[in-house]
């Protein structure tokens, strides 16, 4: 039985685009970020891993028409929206964020390595790409739980209000019974 195939979606905005289109992103600029200390949950992979990685995953890659940095944070002129056609810019533009997801496509994904370059932050991207991430998701029909690790304080409420996410406990199962997520770290943690 073979994997399904997953449809590319892409979002554009101000000179920056979203795509899950996996042909468009840089593993050298993934493991850039890996390496680097504003990503302090990741470490570098070697490129065999980086490859597994990116095929097992659904990546939102982000994207600038130029790799220069502006000198003015502008605020969105349009909103996200999807455009499902091939993408008539240049098909190497510069990484500068991702989102992946594990998942299989049908009932549950989990959101790790949700990063957006310092030098490109203030511009609502990582907001936007996350929003991007939750339409995604909402096209799943069946879909039951969509996971992520977050801090306490911050990041959790930036998932709250960016993805619409809560935490776990908050829920209860039929009965009363209370939810629990158990995880058990790897070698790869760098923290």
């Amino acid at each position: 039985m073979s994997l399904p195939t997953i449809r590319t979606h892409e979002w554009t905005r101000d000179g920056f685009y979203i795509s899950t289109d996996p042909t468009l992103l840089s593993p050298q600029a993934i493991n850039t970020a890996f390496a680097s200390d504003a990503l302090p949950w990741a470490k570098e992979l070697t490129p065999e891993e980086l490859t597994v990685m990116i095929n097992h995953s659904v990546c939102f890659g982000l994207y600038s028409a130029t790799a220069e940095v502006a000198d003015t944070h502008t605020s969105p002129s349009t909103s996200s929206h999807p455009a499902h056609s091939e993408h008539a810019e240049d098909p190497k533009p510069a990484q500068i964020g991702l989102a992946r997801l594990t998942t299989d496509c049908t009932t549950m994904a989990y959101l790790t390595d949700v990063y957006v370059l310092p030098e490109w932050g203030g511009r609502g991207l990582g907001s936007w790409l996350v929003g991007c991430v939750r339409e995604w998701w909402d096209e799943m029909p069946s879909g039951r739980r969509l996971l992520l690790i977050a801090s306490e304080g911050r990041g959790e409420e930036y998932y709250k209000g960016a993805l619409g996410a809560g935490r776990l406990e908050d829920e209860s199962a039929k009965g009363g019974e209370r939810y629990r997520v158990f995880t058990a770290r790897g070698r790869g943690v760098r923290v």
